[in-house]
């Protein structure tokens, strides 16, 4: 359908919306099946801001000088007007009177308790609407709301709602509290496509600015969304929405303000399909509080102590094994048919039998700030409570300062492709893994991550690990700087291709069990640079390469100490090189630093104390007080020493064995075959 012909069609219906209560809808929310065929009709359609090409510029004037482009920037994303608003001059003043309103100026009509704004010009907005609406219908004109004190309530549709403009401006005035909601059920008909859906909704560029005071509340949908940008400079503004608190489809860009978003979905999404350059989120200022899905306590993530990456479900009790008939006892499985699913009682039991099998299309997303394309992190302050992943992108998420708080439910960072942290600090408090993506880069920063499941995970998604996984040269975890602690109960550090350490320090404290790794490498673990610890247990412990050029010790002791007990390396000198007390039980330690070295011999203590500060464990050197226990001497004659009985994973895969220790039989993909009770590698059978 034409365009134009779409916009006048939809003012018509939204001029009546609010104010005429006799054509009520019975519609309640929209389901998930809905917003799927939404979503799939807004995706397919073409837009100006949908072109191929790298950078699409805008009409440049002196108030908005910006810009679309794949590589954002401050200046690109954020006008003068923006980030100064002015308002001293309005065009008109707008005074909402319970079900009517009065106007002083021109560029304004009011037919009933719809006031709808037609002219380009600046709007100072107080009063209240009981049950109405503003309709901005500017055409290509730039239009500013100001709300000063003003309530607006909608009960069939949005609030506020920008049916047409080039540009609008939601400007909180100083010192002002401002409110505004929407309905559990919106009036539709055949030609609104079921839009608009946010207490918000504007079909074009939107921008919220100034220093006041904003609540949205939102009951049927989202609680503010544009079909093209949303841009927020300042403001303290607070969100409640059933669906996602702030959505974009070109991008959401936030410069400055105290945002607390509370949403049964996503915190902040942007999606666009139809421009793989759009789809974005820019931060690099603010406060941020988001809340999504009800928080981590509501995921279904659980940790398993074995080689599966999620929990394998509960094997059916013996009334839901199926019966062998007479005479058919000692058929092998392989003899029968393969079973059917079992029934829905057994499946609900066992969320994570059927997880894999479940449509994305009946999936609610519950992220806290999620985007097609690139997360891209400057500034800002932020606390993040989500049921599934805390930061997650299609493409890339890059962090390069401000402070993130995260508790998830599932993953705290996920990219599709790249995760970069290049400055800032990321706490993930608490997650299922802590960091996900096919390249995991740290560059610069503090990461701090507590993962019930793998602290770092370094796998596409894409390829079936089963068992030891599958290596590939296209996925790997790289530390070049910045200080990386991990506490996890699964591997810590796990790739499906390298790990390649050459600076910052890097603490591990990995599972208390053996049937994860502190490290964990499909490929080769490789240390140039920097300080690395790990401790953990020892059945699947692995250590660096002799590839590397940094020297290390892994130490395999003969008792499995608690957390809080204090491990010491000092030369043959009584140079103290190291002193780290890890946090959870171990019985294995692998070091890698660059005061080990060759030809020198060293001692291992435990036990005893340390009057230095210390930092995750790691004590400045020159505390110990000489009041351990001497457990081992070595001397380091090679890349890598072993000191204690090794455990024949030690090494990884990538590193090999040493020690005399022999290499076990590979399989034609040179991975090392498992037996089951019947000799066959269990991976096979899988």
């Amino acid at each position: 359908m034409n365009r134009i012909v779409m916009t006048a069609m939809t003012f018509a219906i939204m001029a009546t919306a609010c104010s005429d209560k006799s054509n009520s809808s019975s519609d309640s929310k929209k389901t998930t099946s809905e917003k799927m065929t939404t979503v799939s009709a807004e995706t397919e359609e073409i837009t100006e801001s949908a072109e191929t090409t790298e950078t699409v510029p805008q009409e440049i004037d002196s108030d908005d000088s910006v810009q679309k482009t794949k590589k954002t920037s401050s200046s690109e994303l954020f006008s003068d007007r923006d980030l100064n608003p002015d308002y001293s001059n309005p065009t008109a003043k707008i005074s909402l009177t319970g079900n009517s309103a009065e106007v002083n100026g021109n560029g304004v009509s009011v037919n009933g308790s719809t006031v709808t704004i037609k002219d380009e010009g600046i709007y100072l907005i107080n009063g209240t609407l009981d049950d109405g609406q503003i309709i901005v219908d500017a055409d290509k004109n730039k239009v500013q709301l100001v709300l000063d004190n003003a309530t607006v309530n909608c009960s069939n549709s949005s609030a506020i709602y920008v049916a047409s403009a080039k540009k609008t401006f939601i400007t909180l005035a100083d010192g002002s509290k401002n409110y505004v909601s929407d309905g559990s059920a919106y009036e539709f008909d055949d030609s609104a496509e079921n839009e608009p859906d946010a207490v918000i909704f504007s079909k074009d560029s939107l921008t919220l600015n100034g220093n006041g005071e904003l609540e949205v509340n939102g009951n049927y949908n989202d609680g503010i969304r544009s079909k093209d940008d949303v841009v927020i400079t300042g403001g303290k503004i607070t969100v409640n929405a059933v669906g996602d608190a702030v959505k974009g489809k070109d991008y959401v860009a936030v410069a400055d303000g105290d945002l607390t978003l509370t949403s049964g979905e996503n915190g902040i999404n942007s999606s666009n399909s139809t421009d793989s350059s759009m789809g974005f989120v820019y931060i690099e200022g603010g406060n941020f509080n988001i809340t999504s899905g009800g928080g981590s306590s509501e995921t279904t993530k659980n940790h398993a102590d074995d080689f599966s990456r999620e929990k394998r479900p509960d094997m059916p009790d013996d009334s839901e094994r199926p019966e062998f008939p007479d005479g058919f006892e000692n058929f092998s499985p392989e003899d029968f048919e393969p079973l059917e699913m079992p029934d829905e009682d057994f499946q609900q039991r066992n969320p994570a039998y059927t997880a894999d099998l479940e449509s994305t299309a009946d999936t609610i997303s519950t992220k806290g700030i999620k985007a097609d394309a690139e997360i891209n992190i400057v500034g800002g302050t932020f606390s993040i409570n989500s049921a599934d992943d805390a930061v997650h992108s299609n493409s890339d998420v890059v962090v390069s300062g401000g402070k993130l708080n995260i508790y998830s439910g599932n993953k705290g960072i996920h990219a599709d492709l790249k995760i970069d942290i290049n400055g800032g600090v990321v706490s993930v408090d608490n997650s299922y893994e802590g960091f996900e993506a096919s390249v995991i880069n740290i560059n610069n920063g503090t990461v701090e991550v507590n993962a019930s499941d793998d602290g770092f995970n370094a796998s596409d998604g894409e390829t079936v690990q089963a068992g030891m996984g599958i290596y590939s040269d296209d996925l790997s975890v790289n530390i070049t700087g910045g200080t990386v602690f991990i506490n996890a109960d699964g591997d810590g550090l796990d790739s499906n291709g390298n790990i390649n350490i050459s600076g910052g320090t890097v603490i591990v404290n990995g599972p208390e069990n053996s049937g994860n790794g502190a490290l964990d490498s499909n490929g080769e673990i490789i240390v140039n640079g920097g300080v690395l610890l790990a401790a953990g247990m020892s059945g699947m412990a692995e250590y660096p390469s002799e590839t590397s050029s940094r020297n290390c010790v892994s130490a395999t002791f003969d008792n499995t100490y608690s957390g809080g007990t204090l491990i010491t390396l000092s030369d043959d000198s009584g140079k103290e090189i190291i002193s780290f007390s890890p946090q959870k039980n171990f019985d294995n330690i692998v070091i890698s630093s660059p005061d080990i070295k060759k030809g020198v011999t060293y001692t291992f203590y435990t036990g005893g104390s340390s009057s230095s500060e210390e930092s995750y464990g790691l004590y400045a050197n020159g505390g110990y007080n000489n009041d351990g226990t001497e457990f081992v001497s070595f001397t380091a004659e090679s890349r890598v020493s072993l000191v204690g009985k090794q455990s024949v994973m030690g090494g990884g895969f990538g590193g090999g064995n040493r020690d005399g220790i022999p290499e076990p039989p590979k399989d034609e993909n040179g991975m090392p075959e498992i037996p089951d009770r019947d000799g066959k590698d269990f991976r096979h059978n899988q």
